[in-house]
């Protein structure tokens, strides 16, 4: 393509490293599937270090290497840390269309590859807010009746007319230079995650409903985020995957076939700044909330299973998704003209402690007022 634009990684990602100095990134032209850039997103050089050399993947001379090199990034850390924003962020400052698709334990290989519809769907997909338990049981049975529908227009081809509709997979794979992202990818059935082998393996992808033949197209990636690694593990220091509930351990193979980067929250001193750029509270306020978030991150299980070793142990934490939102919160409040400390206070547990059991909100609050007095 004779539009891809090549730049250096300072002024694609805002990295000034000498390891970068002889760094091409090519940026391809955005399209309505690129993602929105988030403009103070704070990317660390290890973790660009991986994601460059996941892009390479693609763009290698043929020959190159005499092996086969894997084109999928697991992204796996605890909750809230970012994993799918900076697959998103990625995107959006190299111009990659992403395509993503939300897992969950009732995720089927069609919810992925797609299906057959009827032309004219038997029940508006969009039924009104009021409708009740009858409606609901007239959904389920029109559900039924299509699928029944299908079965027999397969099997003797006479029936209401169907049309296929891709799934998010195939969507990706007709798709030059973009990225497939499977979000919360340990939530899938192991049975259902070794569907996509074939997928993860970069081999075009047979429709055996169709018996079309998908080949994926130039440049594509495939991401995944997931809160454990896979195998029964989360935070990558033994942190205990109990709390994140669906997580399922996953088959070797597939794991196999991705690089990883195990990521987690940004330091005191990053999040300060990612406070002071994004929410306007004063330097003060975002090194008080950031300070919090540290601590209580030491306690989180989701982290560590040791946590709470030098106190409650606690089964929630403060993400930086939670962090912008209480400073966003502490902002509006102040704006009404309620007094700062109580306000602090009130975004807080707006934001987060009213989720908290009573042991886990007077542990938080206790830590809350020796930060405030360190910082007073």
């Amino acid at each position: 393509m004779d539009n891809i634009v090549k730049k250096s990684v300072a002024d694609v990602f805002g990295i000034e490293d000498p390891a970068f100095k002889n760094t091409v990134v090519k940026v391809f032209p955005a399209t309505p599937d690129t993602p929105e850039n988030i403009k103070d997103f704070v990317f660390r050089s290890d973790v660009l270090r991986r994601l460059m050399v996941w892009a390479a993947s693609v763009s290698l001379p043929a020959g190159f290497f005499g092996a086969t090199m894997k084109r999928n990034l697991m992204i796996y850390g605890p909750t809230g840390c970012g994993k799918t924003a900076l697959a998103q962020v990625f995107c959006a400052r190299t111009g990659r269309s992403l395509i993503r698709a939300q897992c969950s334990e009732d995720t089927e290989p069609s919810s992925l590859f797609g299906t057959w519809r009827l032309c004219r769907p038997i029940l508006k997909e969009d039924p009104s807010e009021e409708a009740g338990l009858i409606e609901k049981g007239v959904a389920g049975i029109a559900r039924a009746i299509e699928k029944l529908a299908i079965a027999v227009k397969k099997t003797t081809g006479v029936g209401p007319e169907m049309t296929w509709v891709d799934g998010p997979v195939l969507r990706w794979a007709r798709m030059p230079n973009s990225v497939l992202l499977l979000d919360e990818f340990d939530q899938l059935p192991p049975s259902v995650a070794m569907s996509l082998n074939a997928v993860l393996d970069g081999d075009d992808i047979l429709v055996p409903e169709t018996g079309e033949r998908v080949k994926p197209a130039p440049g594509n990636l495939l991401a995944a985020t997931a809160n454990t690694n896979g195998r029964g593990s989360a935070g990558g220091n033994g942190g205990s995957a109990s709390l994140y509930k669906g997580a399922k351990r996953q088959n070797v193979a597939t794991m196999d076939r991705f690089f990883v980067i195990h990521t987690s929250y940004l330091s005191e001193a990053e999040e300060r700044q990612l406070l002071m750029k994004q929410t306007r509270v004063n330097e003060a306020v975002s090194t008080a909330m950031a300070t919090l978030a540290s601590k209580i991150r030491t306690q989180f299980l989701g982290i560590n299973e040791d946590a709470g070793a030098a106190g409650t142990p606690l089964e929630f934490t403060i993400t930086t998704r939670n962090l912008l939102n209480w400073a966003m919160s502490y902002t509006l409040m102040v704006s009404t003209g309620m007094q700062s400390k109580l306000a602090l206070k009130e975004a807080l547990r707006m934001t987060l402690l009213d989720f908290a059991t009573p042991d886990e909100r007077k542990a938080v609050e206790d830590t809350w007022e020796s930060v405030v007095g360190a910082n007073a």
